[in-house]
């Protein structure tokens, strides 16, 4: 049996003008009677349209990656192998069904694999599609699906793929990976983001086997298929945004479903042992309201899918207590200064490789010259070695300056660094705060704390102290 927990991390205390509430989810998921026993269902989709086939390492890795994938399903588990081009076809079995996994199966789906051939284009809806109607076959199990693509979504208008995958989502999970230099990291990371998975490039071609196989023991060892989390809010207090920020950050705002007035839920997707933190932000109207006592500004509830997951049997409130003590209003939760931070981040490797990509090699410098100050205040020692394909980074000063013959690659796998649960395996541990007086807002009446790099509550980014 799966057992679940919740705990809440936050600064409860707010001033007469706070218009905004932040808080940590922190959800841990462990098994408790042994491990739960539910069927895995599993769709391996490799790209095999003709840019596969250049160099020809790469359909040579594709073929060899997907024979691992078959390799490391645990028996029992119902797969298959799906070819995608401008359509998805069956490579095993031959027919549109899954099979369980045992030595016979493995084996010719190993050798349907090392047949893929680089031929035709590429419409992602098509093999996303076929991946839904295979997996729906198995409503009991935990479904995931396992995309490679080395190219982009040309073959069809975009709302085609956003309109299948609003269609997928809940129905089952799905790891997207991209190879070689000629895809679109955007396109996999709404893949990944709409069906709560991770995005991520292939920086080597020969890494990609053992990719396969850790991705096939994550999504096996999944035991409980769907975990929601519900919003309950007063009339004064309402979700502005959620988002998952680790393992591996999705913004899951627009996928928020209104159950009721003051009621909203949101999936997170599939299940094992194991934790993830959540970044909510309630929009709140304090006029009116009482001071110096906790009020509750919400409430927030696990949804298990069935009574073989075991929750928290109370909600978790979120608390909110006017002050009139400036030294409790400006003061910032651990939690959540550590996430607006890695939210910063985040924005300065993308705008790095726009910028990069327009030839504004001064601005592309500036962007990530931040954001390598930025991970190094994290810890994210994962992130700092990404930067590193781009950068060399001088370790007196810190200063940044381009590498010579950037891949195209090496800037993916860095604007997909926090869509990849990779980046979070290491502790984040935020440098230490100074003491001081709060920090006046420019743009905004508001007050901030002393060590603050931004405003809380418009944003701006402070002048660094002298």
């Amino acid at each position: 049996m799966s057992e679940f927990s919740l705990e809440v991390g936050q600064n409860r205390f707010l001033s007469r003008v706070d218009t905004h509430m932040h808080a940590v989810l922190k959800v841990r998921a462990r098994d408790v009677d042994g491990p739960a026993v539910r069927p895995s269902a599993e769709v391996l989709v490799v790209d095999c349209s003709s840019s596969m086939d250049w160099p020809p390492t790469k359909i040579a890795n594709a073929r060899k990656a997907a024979a691992a994938a078959v390799d490391a399903l645990p028996d029992g588990t119902w797969f298959a192998l799906v070819e995608g081009t401008d359509e998805a076809t069956m490579r095993y079995p031959d027919t549109p069904r899954l099979v369980p996994a045992d030595a016979r199966t493995r084996q010719r789906a190993k050798a349907a694999a090392g047949h893929l051939v680089a031929i035709g284009a590429t419409a992602m809806s098509t093999w996303l599609s076929l991946a839904r109607d295979l997996l729906d076959t198995r409503p009991d199990a935990v479904r995931h699906a396992l995309l490679l693509t080395d190219g982009r979504n040309e073959s069809e208008p975009a709302s085609v793929l956003h309109r299948v995958l609003d269609e997928c989502e809940g129905r089952f999970t799905c790891d997207a990976r991209g190879i070689g230099d000629d895809w679109e990291p955007e396109d996999l990371r709404r893949i990944a983001g709409v069906l709560r998975g991770t995005a991520d490039a292939v920086v080597e071609d020969a890494d990609l086997p053992a990719e396969f196989r850790r991705l096939i023991r994550s999504a096996t060892d999944k035991a409980v298929p769907d975990l929601r989390l519900r919003l309950v809010t007063p009339a004064f207090a309402r979700l502005e945004s959620i988002r998952q920020v680790a393992p591996a950050d999705i913004d899951l705002t627009d996928r928020v479903v209104a159950v009721k007035p003051g009621v909203v839920e949101v999936s997170t997707g599939a299940w094992g042992e194991e934790a993830r933190e959540f970044f909510l932000t309630l929009a709140v109207d304090m006029r009116g309201r009482p001071r110096f006592e906790d009020l509750q500004l919400g409430r927030v509830e696990l949804v298990p899918p069935d009574a073989s997951v075991r929750v928290p049997a109370a909600p978790t409130p979120i608390l909110g207590h006017l002050t009139e003590d400036v030294r409790l209003s400006t003061r910032i939760d651990e939690d959540v200064e550590r996430y607006t931070v890695q939210a910063d981040l985040g924005q300065r490797l993308k705008a790095g490789w726009v910028r990069f990509g327009e030839d504004d090699h001064q601005g592309a410098v500036a962007e990530w010259g931040e954001a390598v100050r930025l991970a190094t205040q994290l810890g994210n020692t994962e992130i700092l070695r990404r930067l590193g394909r781009l950068v060399d980074i001088d370790p007196d000063s810190g200063e940044v300056t381009l590498k010579d013959d950037i891949r195209p690659r090496d800037g993916f796998a860095a604007v997909l660094s926090l869509a990849s649960a990779a980046t979070s395996d290491t502790p984040v541990t935020p440098e230490a705060v100074p003491g001081g007086q709060p920090r006046q807002c420019p743009d905004c009446p508001e007050l901030s704390p002393p060590d603050a790099q931004f405003c809380m509550h418009c944003g701006h980014r402070f002048e660094v102290a002298p």
